[in-house]
């Protein structure tokens, strides 16, 4: 039991007990998150087109919308923190990616929320859930290409 916990400690703090500056628990919360995304985008994609038999029970909106954004701020936090040095190349654009599907989501789950709560006076046209599905899939790709880097 103590080996676990240590072995989680030592996954979010590293060897010497210190958080590792931005990239703590910012890893491990992106691999997890990233797979969540993935799973709630790919099972309905692949139950639309009827290569799989089953699909995740419909939610209610609210759990999605918060979802998203939690997503989309742990995708700026990827984006932001990474020290990606390099002004040109693949990390450079999948940083640009990622800073701009966290902001796409970022919208996507905020707008309706305020506009739900009356904050707001206007509300985004129903997406197709196709459309929101394949914005999960790729979220949860940048999340994991985010979690993965730098283990």
């Amino acid at each position: 039991m103590f080996s676990v916990v240590e072995s989680a400690m030592k996954a979010l703090f590293g060897k010497k007990g210190q958080m590792m500056g931005m990239m703590g628990p910012r890893k491990p919360i992106s691999l997890v998150l990233g797979l969540v995304f993935l799973a709630f985008g790919l099972i309905p994609l692949l139950n639309s087109m009827k290569v799989i038999g089953f699909s995740i029970p419909t939610l209610p909106n609210i759990v999605l919308q918060v979802l998203g954004i939690i997503g989309a701020v742990i995708l700026l936090w990827d984006a932001i923190s990474e020290g990606m040095t390099a002004m040109m190349g693949f990390p450079q654009m999948i940083r640009m990616a990622t800073f701009v599907m966290a902001l796409l989501l970022l919208a996507i789950g905020l707008i309706p929320l305020l506009n739900s709560m009356n904050v707001i006076g206007f509300g985004l046209p129903a997406l197709a859930a196709v459309i929101v599905d394949v914005l999960y899939v790729v979220t949860g790709a940048l999340l994991l290409y985010g979690g993965t880097q730098g283990f």
